[in-house]
């Protein structure tokens, strides 16, 4: 019993992530681009970090939640390349993260999306997986998601496409 095989290899061929879930975005002069915007507390950060390969560029901040960064400290530990801080929250995780990796303050989603793309090399990923609410420069985190793929699709089309 159970479902034909032809079946099966339609669904995995069709099938596409939830939007702003872990969500592959696209790859850029060899830089793998994932979008988790959804990702807006610590916990959820941590499994995408736990779902990529290293080495990682991740972009973490918005409006603070409070609690403990120092889980995803860990996850990131001998992992990350950099940690991209954006909003409000960029000195809090700082503090968390400083002596494990380099922590680099953009300020914006955009110099953060421009430094990963400037300094990332072929193999390296970059993701967005903020462990924080989107609010405080953003409507939702939907809205951010979506400036982070259109964000990424500029850099494609600088790019002179994907590759």
């Amino acid at each position: 019993a159970g479902a034909p095989a032809s079946g099966i290899a339609a669904a995995i061929r069709t099938f596409r992530a939830v939007e702003h879930r872990l969500e592959y975005v696209d790859t850029i002069r060899g830089v793998a681009y994932y979008n988790d915007s959804k990702a807006t507390n610590v916990s959820s950060a941590v499994k995408a970090v736990e779902a990529l390969q290293e080495p990682l560029w991740i972009i973490l901040g918005g409006k603070d939640k409070g609690g403990s960064y120092a889980p995803l400290a860990e996850a990131l530990r001998n992992k990350a390349r950099a940690a991209l801080l954006i909003g409000q929250a960029a000195p809090l995780i700082a503090r968390a993260l400083e002596g494990l990796m380099p922590v680099v303050p953009c300020g914006t989603l955009e110099a953060a999306v421009a430094f990963a793309a400037e300094n990332a090399r072929p193999g390296d990923t970059v993701l967005l997986a903020p462990a924080c609410a989107s609010f405080d420069q953003f409507e939702n985190y939907e809205h951010r998601g979506r400036v982070f793929k259109q964000l990424v699709a500029r850099l494609a089309g600088e790019a002179g496409g994907r590759e």
